[in-house]
């Protein structure tokens, strides 16, 4: 609160200001030759002192987020892994777009939750908790790099809750529902690229990180490549090509290799390097496939479903026809048996069943 306090001097009559922060005990003050410039000062500080209280600065006041979500940009992402990095854009556009345009003053846990339920919707626990993530992270510049916030208003949001303990399967209803939808859907990469993962079982990095050179359909194989970037390193793995991927991966290099003749009916050379999956945008680029397959998803009545877990389902049908726990891994590519042991139960019961069947063919009706 604020107190005025008129003082003779021998200059003359001066009114000196005083302003203290409640519960502290420091104070600030000032002298001024008029009681009105007083007042003036100290409503002035009393009013910075209020938005002190709520977590912010005279500077949070001053700077978007968007001004701050591209500083970071310059400043943070260079030092990233690239495939971190890219997953940051993909948030950072996201949060540049809905609340970009607001000062950092008018972000406040309400508006975050807002948008977090908003995120919710066609998207897992987990990956809302990433876009999170990611704003904590520009905020936490804001105020620990730039000085603009003093609270992050992000402490005050409540998280998604991540369960990591259950690893989700696709029926086989589920599966035949799916894979209608994505054959109807309007992307005419989605069928494909699902059909892949679910024979595979590889990682949605692997898919769309393919390329034709990749692509061995004389053998029927398919090359693997783990993107060195990311948490999985190194190498290549060969899968095989199922039947009913075949015809449909011909068909695609058919009508690429029609897009490379000339005019004149000549055959120009083949991109070997280029993506299976390219972006309509930029070749350069793989497609994005995430509102397809929500929209697929939906379609299908498939809930509290991700792209990876069409890998876990991948292992249960591999599972399910008899597969050992060490032929799955080396069909997914896992380094460490231990990742494959979350299907030892699936494994457990085809063995059962197969024992059972072994049985009644070897031993018929004797007892």
């Amino acid at each position: 609160m604020a107190t005025i306090t008129k003082l003779q001097r021998a200059s003359g009559t001066v009114y000196k200001a005083r302003v203290r922060r409640a519960g502290q005990n420091g104070q600030i003050s000032k002298t001024f030759p008029t009681r009105t410039a007083a007042e003036r000062w100290a409503r002035k500080i009393e009013g910075a002192i209020v938005d002190d209280n709520a977590g912010l600065t005279s500077e949070g006041q001053k700077h978007t987020l968007g001004e701050t979500i591209a500083q970071y940009r310059a400043d943070k992402l260079p030092k990233l892994r690239p495939s971190t990095a890219r997953a940051y854009e993909d948030h950072l556009e996201y949060w540049e777009s809905s609340l970009g345009h607001l000062r950092l003053s008018e972000i406040t846990p309400a508006k975050i939750a807002d948008h977090r339920d908003k995120l919710q919707e066609g998207r897992a626990p987990a990956t809302v908790s990433r876009y999170l993530a990611t704003l904590a992270s520009v905020l936490t510049f804001a105020k620990k790099s730039k000085h603009w916030l003093k609270d992050s208003p992000m402490d005050a949001v409540e998280k998604p809750i991540v369960s990591n303990g259950k690893t989700r399967f696709l029926t086989q209803d589920e599966l035949k529902r799916l894979l209608e939808a994505c054959r109807s859907s309007e992307s005419p990469d989605l069928y494909l690229a699902v059909l892949i993962s679910i024979t595979t079982g590889a990682r949605q990095g692997e898919v769309f990180g393919l390329r034709w050179c990749d692509v061995d359909l004389v053998s029927g194989a398919l090359f693997l490549r783990v993107d060195s970037e990311t948490r999985t390193k190194g190498g290549v793995r060969r899968v095989g090509i199922a039947s009913q991927v075949r015809p449909l991966l011909e068909e695609r290099l058919e009508a690429l290799k029609a897009k490379c003749r000339g005019a004149d009916g000549d055959e120009k050379e083949m991109p070997e390097r280029g993506l299976v999956f390219p972006s309509r945008i930029s070749t350069k680029q793989p497609v994005d496939l995430r509102t397809p397959f929500w929209t697929a998803l939906r379609r299908a009545g498939i809930e509290n479903f991700r792209w990876h877990d069409l890998r876990h389902s991948a292992a249960s049908f591999m599972a399910a026809n008899g597969a050992s726990l060490l032929e799955i891994g080396t069909v997914l590519g896992h380094k460490s048996s231990n990742t494959t042991k979350r299907y030892a139960h699936l494994t457990e019961q085809a063995t059962d069943i197969l024992v059972q069947s072994t049985a009644d063919r070897v031993l018929g009706g004797a007892s």
